[in-house]
């Protein structure tokens, strides 16, 4: 492998010992002082020819190359095209197809394109305006700002197509190599591009479109399409899913490899609204993690049963006492609609498993109905950003996270693009079955999911399941009435004052409120 040359070569064919481990033994015995001089004789020989080839440097001389022999670096080129000489000529990003179909020349009174720009990028045009312009006021990305040079004064790449790039490799799962022919951009910038913008994006993105909710007051506007389905107190549904991560270290596959796939996966446990909001969401955590484990890791649902996120909401139910009068009862807190993988906090509340009373059924029902929020959550994100669906292709499981919290981010985005976040100011009463001959029926028999849309004042907020003895463990429970009549007879006093009665737990004021009044304890 050393001989380059054939001065080289013959050099070693000169200096190469012709003796042998045989030429060391005497009568069958290893004679020592000969394989001692073979050492010596073996160390001379590789010496010399260590010598020769530094001092020759393998043919060529010790003094530097000229200007003349001196090879210049070869340009590289991504896409090329034949100039008027017929030469080949690298085409520069700037004159690339993405760029005069999305940059230069974008067609937007068109609407047919611009429904093809939001199916192949996911975002509105005018969406991807304002986060390219987002990104150069705040500096986002440095080192591709406009103006930037590499060491031999090559402009960065369009910042434009880079963000272009990283919104198709979420949104279709595609390799950093597909972006390169349709940018002029090496899929090497690309790739260092993207894992800028997850970073961004699991940062900046999801810290102002991802909102937990801390109040009362912020929780309301997420409260709203529950109070009308009679769930008053819940602001959410929560459950987990698993992301794939097709290159997940060996040594956390066996961790990460859960029951649901055989590749390894990262799992999160995430909480939305009836709008499909997402109010809050884990970190990742290894696939082989199950709901029980994962809710221990959830501060938002972790939050509300120790008493440090929502604790001064309050929310009433109906309930029947030991005499079978209806009364209500006022709860301080809330609670987060789950299956029944959770563990058993009074904080989360699924539906029932075993059970033969048929209101307990049909409140289970609905229950599992109002749950598939979340489940339509994921498929949204899953179907909308394929890279979540189809594995995500990275090493690092810090970038499978933050490609997840980015999708969250840029899920609630479009929710406020498309005017899908804002609370239901109302009710349409569908037309179904029910009105025809079916009609007949006693209302009884109606399914009660549809006499909740029908007549949503017949059983709203009446908890015919008695389930809230789930909540006495760490709600604080009033009783405010045990019958109508009594009801009837509080109001306001003769001073326009909300009333102030005594209670055994403490002092109460009543306050109407529409058609019902509640209890502040003070």
């Amino acid at each position: 492998m050393l001989l380059h040359t054939p001065q080289t070569a013959l050099f070693v064919r000169e200096q190469l010992p012709f003796s042998s481990l045989l030429d060391c033994y005497t009568d069958g015995r290893l004679d020592v002082m000969k394989w001692s001089a073979q050492r010596r004789k073996d160390d001379e020989y590789f010496d010399a020819i260590s010598e020769h080839l530094i001092s020759t440097s393998l043919g060529k001389s010790n003094d530097p190359p000229s200007q003349e022999e001196r090879k210049k670096r070869q340009h590289r080129i991504i896409l090329a095209r034949r100039n008027e000489d017929g030469e080949l000529e690298p085409i520069p990003p700037t004159d690339s197809l993405w760029y005069h179909l999305y940059v230069s020349c974008p067609q937007t009174n068109d609407s047919r394109w611009n429904k093809k720009f939001r199916r192949r990028f996911r975002v509105p045009y005018n969406s991807y305006l304002e986060l390219v312009e987002e990104a150069r006021e705040n500096n986002w990305f440095p080192r591709w700002s406009d103006g930037k040079k590499d060491a031999v004064g090559k402009p960065s790449s369009p910042l434009e197509l880079l963000i272009l790039g990283a919104l198709r490799y979420l949104g279709r799962g595609l390799t950093f190599d597909d972006i390169e022919e349709a940018t002029a951009i090496s899929e090497d910038v690309h790739r260092s591009f993207f894992h800028q913008f997850i970073l961004k994006g699991s940062t900046v993105l999801f810290d102002k479109y991802a909102l937990t909710p801390q109040t009362a007051e912020e929780a309301r506007q997420h409260m709203w399409e529950f109070e009308m389905a009679g769930m008053p107190g819940t602001p959410a549904s929560s459950d987990a899913t698993h992301v794939v991560h097709e290159l997940c270290p060996w040594k956390l596959r066996r961790l990460h490899k859960g029951h649901k796939s055989k590749h390894g996966t990262r799992t999160y446990n995430m909480t939305v609204n009836h709008r499909r909001r997402i109010l809050g969401t884990t970190t990742g955590h290894p696939g082989s993690w199950n709901d029980k484990t994962l809710v221990l890791y959830d501060t938002f649902i972790r939050g509300i049963k120790r008493g440090e996120i929502l604790d001064n909401n309050e929310f009433e139910l109906y309930e029947k006492d030991a005499d079978g009068n209806t009364i209500r009862v006022r709860y301080k807190g809330a609670w987060i609609i789950v299956d029944n993988r959770y563990l058993s906090w009074s904080t989360t509340v699924p539906p029932f498993t075993n059970t033969n009373w048929r209101d307990e059924v049909k409140w289970s029902e609905w229950v599992e109905s109002m749950r598939k929020d979340v489940e339509c959550t994921f498929g949204i994100l899953k179907g909308r950003w394929r890279i979540l669906k189809t594995g995500v292709r990275l090493h690092s499981i810090e970038s499978v996270d933050m490609i997840w919290a980015t999708c969250c981010a840029l899920h609630n985005m479009l929710l406020e693009v498309d005017g899908l976040d804002t609370p239901w100011d109302g009710m349409k009463i569908p037309s179904s079955e029910w009105d025809g001959e079916l009609g007949n029926l006693d209302s009884s028999d109606l399914p009660l999911a549809m006499r909740r849309i029908v007549s949503p004042a017949e059983i709203r907020a009446y908890d015919t399941s008695s389930t809230g003895s789930r909540f006495r463990p760490r709600f604080q429970r009033q009783q405010i009435e045990s019958d109508d009549e009594t009801m009837s007879n509080v109001g306001d006093n003769e001073d326009g004052e909300p009333e102030t009665r005594d209670l055994p737990t403490g002092t109460c004021t009543m306050v109407k409120a529409s058609d019902y009044y509640i209890y502040l304890c003070t």
